[in-house]
């Protein structure tokens, strides 16, 4: 039997594999009558991801709250019978990554399709640098910075919770393949550097509300999050157009052509630069610099991605004299997904809001463009996308719903039964996403494109029965 390398056993079954860490933690927290807190606390990390000349990094926060409600000029002015509670709060922090690919700073050989033999005929296989060490790799930074307010009205009935944060990573370990020319022989052999620059920020909130009355109890609860990223620097080549570079877009957000129109008839493709290939019913390319051709210098880099900018709930629940219901909504926004329909091509067909709305003679002027064959036509290919197949997935979802009774304890009391509850209940009842009816808006894209591939959330409906004795 083989159980591995001896120096890798442990009578647990762990291994520890090829990356050590080595920790300090210290924490010192001050807090004067709950009114005034502060907290200050650090890390000092080692690892061996990196060159012992930048493995070591120190990572401090410091918390600060004021907790004003507690003052007694808050008590005496009457303040705390509009606002029950106040508490103001702070913070700031730095944080280290290191979930990268280890051991950067050594460089890479691999064997090369070269040979030489020597005068005594011996065959020798040539090495070649694949890449380069670079020694000065060290960690990824996050400047963390947030404020925040939690607050409680109509004796603490109330609250809410809410915070601004803007979050500045550094440090970020990226290649120069772009502004290195490929002609120096270096640009396929280069290694990660922390040049990348990024910065998020926004502000999440919860808003609680619980209240009875008489025999009825209710409870509301909206939570929401918007949060938009910025790259604020990456590497990139000189002269790139300012329309297509990553820098001062949302990270992963895309270039695309610019979808204007549809060609509906001969007089449109007089009007507009096009593909060679272009004919009526095609999708129209916005000629971006002014060139009167469609090149990839048109391509236009969006200021969106496939993150949604904003993220919410909301849930519902209340009950009376036996009856219960609890309802909760979730949904996002500010994000979009691109689709590449497959067509009509081999056994594929296309969908039936696309065929019922499709550009042809009787009907050229519409919103969709004709029939086609995926990859097949300039459009719909991979080598061009554009901003046509680009769709929001704003959505609303329903995504909890449960009714219930329970028995009258009088009636299950006389059968020695402590409680009987009936319920129905379901799972991703509704969804409306008006601009993506017709897929799922948190389906994941799999495969070349998106097109509808994968198996979508499923709608569930529950029906039970709960005893207890």
């Amino acid at each position: 039997m083989n159980f591995g390398n001896v120096n890798q056993q442990y009578a647990n079954g762990s291994n520890p594999g090829i990356n050590r860490w080595l920790n300090f933690f210290g924490r010192v927290n001050y807090s004067f009558k709950e009114k005034y807190i502060a907290e200050f606390v650090w890390r000092y990390q080692g690892s061996s991801k990196f060159s012992p000349e930048t493995r070591w990094g120190f990572f401090p926060g410091i918390s600060l709250a004021y907790r004003i409600s507690q003052e007694t000029f808050w008590e005496n002015s009457g303040l705390n019978d509009i606002i029950n509670s106040l508490k103001i709060r702070g913070s700031w922090g730095k944080t280290g990554n290191d979930l990268i690919e280890p051991y950067q700073f050594y460089s890479l050989y691999q064997l090369n399709f070269l040979a030489f033999v020597t005068a005594d005929q011996v065959y020798h296989q040539v090495y070649n640098e694949s890449q380069a060490g670079n020694t000065r790799a060290q960690w990824e930074e996050a400047h963390q910075f947030n404020i925040g307010l939690d607050m409680s009205f109509l004796k603490n009935k109330l609250t809410l919770t809410t915070d601004y944060f803007n979050n500045l990573r550094t440090k970020i370990l990226i290649t120069q393949t772009a502004s290195v020319p490929t002609m120096t022989g270096m640009a396929y052999i280069l290694p990660d550097v922390n040049l990348g620059e990024v910065r998020n920020q926004g502000f999440d909130f919860e808003v609680t509300f619980n209240n009875r009355a008489d025999k009825f109890n209710y409870h509301l609860s909206m939570n929401g999050c918007y949060a938009k990223n910025k790259v604020l620097f990456f590497d990139e080549a000189e002269g790139y157009s300012p329309w297509q570079t990553q820098t001062g877009h949302p990270m992963y957000s895309g270039l695309y052509y610019e979808a204007i129109g549809i060609f509906a008839t001969a007089d449109d493709l007089d009007k507009y630069p096009h593909f060679d290939e272009a004919r009526t019913g095609d999708i129209i390319f916005k000629d971006v610099n002014g060139d009167l051709k469609i090149t990839g210098d048109d391509m236009t880099r969006i200021y969106k991605s496939s993150v949604p900018t904003f993220t919410g709930g909301l849930s519902i629940s209340c009950d009376y004299q036996g009856f219960d219901i609890a309802i909760m909504f979730q949904g996002q926004a500010g994000a979009v997904r691109y689709i590449q329909d497959l067509g009509g091509k081999g056994n594929q067909n296309w969908l039936k809001s696309f065929y019922d709305n499709r550009w042809t003679e009787s009907n050229p002027y519409t919103g969709y463009p004709r029939t086609f064959n995926r990859n097949d036509e300039y459009w719909v290919s991979s080598v061009n996308p554009n901003t046509y197949w680009l769709h929001k997935t704003d959505f609303i979802r329903l995504k909890n719903l449960e009714i219930g009774y329970t028995l009258p304890s009088e009636w299950t009391k006389q059968i020695n039964i402590q409680n009987v509850r009936i319920h129905f209940g379901g799972m991703n009842l509704l969804t409306w996403s008006p601009d993506f009816k017709d897929y799922d808006p948190e389906l994941e894209p799999k495969g070349d494109g998106f097109a509808g591939q994968g198996y979508p959330l499923q709608k569930v409906v529950t029906a039970g029965l709960s005893i207890k004795f």
